[in-house]
């Protein structure tokens, strides 16, 4: 892309950010069909500039939501340097063009995971790509929660009881579902986006999301795999029953 790297974050060219909104006031930009999700905070379009760039532009679909954007935009530079084993996005820039609001960032290119495309690997593709889920989501954990940007909130979405989960509070995703997270052809874990959930909390909290927003019975050997690599002894029934009496905010 042709854009100034300044100390891991982008700053965006003024002439690419005024073909962007040129293109957006014109409505040459492309809507992302992303399916029968209308819990969707914002509304994907895609658009590639004259220069061959390829950008992904973000509505806000209420207000409210400019406010996960700008913490992604602080949230993401960092997570750039924590050499997690997936692309995290440059967030580039946040624009406002008549009334609405967009976050324009880099485009990945993969394909969604589903469980009906997973069964149809072979075992050994299956295996590689558990563990390439269990690692992301080690590493992620092992980030010191005190090295996170300070200006942030970092208060989870969801309640739970500290009293009954016994464990050190980890940085968390807590959105890892089928949208927000791209394979390549080869079925390997590429990509990882939308951060706007991203918060301090139990591990178990991390699984009781996956399983909400994934397949119950891909939950067991992502576990097997993760519990081997932190040292752990998080189980199924213990994440299903976590996932049952949490209360979202």
């Amino acid at each position: 892309m042709n854009l100034m790297l300044f100390n891991d974050e982008f700053n965006m060219d003024q002439k690419i950010k005024d073909e962007l909104c040129d293109a957006v006031i014109n409505k040459r930009i492309e809507l992302i069909d992303q399916g029968n999700h209308p819990g969707a905070h914002s509304e994907p379009f895609t658009y590639k500039t004259k220069n061959g760039d390829d950008f992904v532009l973000l509505r806000a679909r209420e207000k409210g939501f400019i406010t996960g954007y700008k913490k992604q935009k602080i949230l993401y530079p960092f997570l750039l340097r924590q050499n997690l084993p997936v692309r995290t996005a440059r967030f580039m820039e946040i624009i406002e063009i008549n009334d609405d609001t967009y976050a324009v960032t880099e485009r990945f290119f993969g394909h969604g995971h589903g469980p009906g495309r997973f069964a149809d690997l072979s075992l050994i593709k299956q295996a590689e790509f558990i563990k390439q889920v269990a690692l992301f989501f080690f590493s992620l954990h092992s980030i010191p929660t005190d090295s996170l940007p300070p200006e942030l909130d970092y208060k989870p979405y969801f309640k739970y009881n500290k009293n009954e989960i016994n464990e050190k509070e980890v940085f968390l995703h807590a959105d890892f579902n089928y949208s927000n997270f791209l394979i390549d052809d080869d079925y390997n874990l590429h990509a990882v986006f939308d951060w706007h959930p991203a918060c301090i909390g139990p591990r178990i909290a991390e699984f009781a999301t996956f399983v909400y927003c994934n397949d119950v019975a891909f939950l067991p050997p992502v576990l097997d795999e993760y519990n081997k690599l932190a040292g752990t002894s998080i189980n199924p029934d213990q994440v299903i029953r976590h996932n049952s009496e949490r209360q979202v905010y």
